[in-house]
């Protein structure tokens, strides 16, 4: 009779342990990449390079101990096993694009969900829903659920895994009109830190459920299927319009004001796009972009469009509009419009990535602030604009600073109670994040300077913000980031974790 491949691990891990439970030898990995059917990643693979590297450049000097890509959730419990015996620190990791490097640390065992990433519809699930595997990423998902004229609200960055945003909470393009992505959650497949998979749903371990609906990633365990309720698609409505630069201020107002009487199926966002070193000290501000959305098509976005010009007051400088498929519309927010879906995919041969990608990578930084009515008061505005003129003037050259006022809130994502879900932000008027990116050739002095200019523009803000930011944003400098992210479910997720994870297997800076 044949040993289950997690009792033979457990013995292998267990003769490396001496006294007291410290490694005589250190790890046994390769033990560990005997009791898996998925495959381990060691420095010294010709795949290693790859296979440690998130995202962002900038994290890449990290060196994880070893990279394991589970076929299934057995093997995940194997590595979880491997991990608790062994004492090594453990990273769930799905699209990689933690914004403080969390995908990842040195020494540990890395668990990348990639290879589990099937998306099924109808398969199992009732109705008209899609199983979804941890690893799978958004551009995969929408082109997927598109063959079935169906989809699930999520974010627009393709390599982004679907892991990550749903734990998180999962905002996007659809979210006012069908709520977060972890709103459409049903169930889920866990495996939490004692090594059993869990089938997780509003009946069975309803608390566990309860927290990964917005809880954020890696804390309660290692999801590797999801289950979610789609949402029918059509043709969608989209336009671009820009006002002059000196009409910034009227249009911060009149957009505001806009958005708190937009109907659900809509979607909008002002975004400040400067080039560091553009312009002369005492420039104007680069003119914003206004994008907006309509998933019911066209009529409905034009008269829109004119009660969003009456409210500013003047009429826009200039204006596009356009009515595609809701996948190519997907694909054009998210720059694959001239990509094939293969091409749309970070390059590389590990899950995840695929040897046709042609997505770049990028370092920066952000932070966020959640924004309650009546949103950006005048004085707040101004504050915005004029750290816009400050980096274009200020900046080293080649960077880049962006400021993203993001309507992705209100309509059905605030029809949700407040403590229905560990996703608590559910009566703020919109989102807004501060980004900076810079080139890989930038000195820790440039990078200082535009990380300083990220900062500045955040502490300027304080006066008038609310307070609350979105988790899945991760900020490391985040002080009070527990209520900021949480709020009152703080309390609750962590007797969560403390249930499912007494010991702190799953540890990084801001686990609950």
């Amino acid at each position: 009779m044949s040993l289950p491949r997690r009792h033979v691990l457990g013995c292998a891990a267990a003769a490396v342990l001496g006294a007291g439970g410290a490694a005589a030898r250190g790890p046994d990995y390769g033990a560990l990449a005997r009791g898996m059917d998925g495959r381990l990643v060691l420095p010294g693979d010709a795949d290693y390079p790859e296979a440690r590297r998130l995202f962002q450049p900038r994290f890449d000097s990290l060196s994880p101990a070893a990279v394991a890509y589970p076929a299934h959730a057995a093997d995940v419990a194997v590595c979880l096993d491997f991990a608790r015996r062994s004492a090594v620190p453990v990273v769930a990791r799905g699209g990689g694009h933690s914004y403080a490097g969390w995908s990842t640390r040195t020494g540990a065992l890395v668990i990348d969900t990639g290879a589990m990433a099937a998306v099924s519809v109808g398969a199992g699930v009732p109705g008209d829903g899609v199983r979804i595997g941890a690893g799978a990423r958004l551009g995969d998902v929408h082109t997927a659920l598109a063959a079935h004229g169906r989809s699930v609200p999520t974010g627009l960055c393709p390599s982004v895994g679907i892991a990550g945003l749903t734990l998180g909470g999962g905002l996007g393009l659809a979210s006012r009109a069908y709520g977060t992505t972890s709103d459409r959650l049903t169930g889920a497949r866990v495996v939490t830190a004692d090594g059993r998979v869990r089938e997780v749903s509003a009946d069975r371990e309803p608390d566990l459920f309860w927290a990964l609906r917005g809880g954020g990633g890696g804390r309660f365990g290692v999801v590797t299927e999801f289950r979610f309720r789609t949402h029918p698609v059509a043709d969608c409505a989209f336009a671009e319009l820009h006002w002059p630069a000196a009409r910034s201020g009227e249009l911060l107002r009149g957009w505001q004001r806009w958005l708190g009487g937009l109907p659900d199926p809509f979607w909008s966002q002002v975004e400040f796009t400067v080039e560091a070193g553009s312009a002369e000290p005492g420039a104007p501000a680069p003119a914003p972009a206004v994008r907006v959305l309509c998933l019911d098509g066209r009529a409905e976005l034009e008269g829109q469009l004119t009660r969003l010009a009456d409210l500013v007051g003047v009429p826009p400088r200039d204006s596009w509009t356009v009515v595609r498929a809701h996948a190519d519309t997907v694909r054009a927010l998210a720059g694959c419009a001239d990509l094939s879906p293969e091409q749309c995919r970070l390059p590389g041969t590990l899950p995840g990535r695929d040897p046709r990608g042609r997505l770049g990578r990028h370092s920066y930084a952000a932070r966020s602030d959640f924004w309650a009515d009546p949103g950006l008061p005048d004085a707040a505005a101004g504050a915005v604009l004029a750290a816009v003129r400050r980096y274009a003037a200020e900046a080293p050259r080649g960077g880049t600073g962006v400021v993203q006022l993001d309507g992705v809130c209100g309509g059905a994502v605030n029809r949700v109670p407040a403590g229905a879900t560990a996703f608590v932000h559910r009566d703020s008027a919109f989102l807004a994040q501060y980004l900076v990116y810079w080139p890989g050739s930038a000195s820790a002095a440039e990078v200082a300077r535009h990380q300083g200019w990220l900062d500045g523009l955040w502490q300027d803000l304080r006066p008038w913000a609310s307070g609350r930011a979105y988790q899945n944003y991760t900020d490391p400098k985040l002080d009070g980031w527990g209520e900021a992210h949480y709020g009152p479910n703080l309390a609750r997720l962590r007797e969560v974790r403390r249930a499912y994870d007494p010991d702190l297997l799953f540890r990084f800076p801001q686990a609950v």
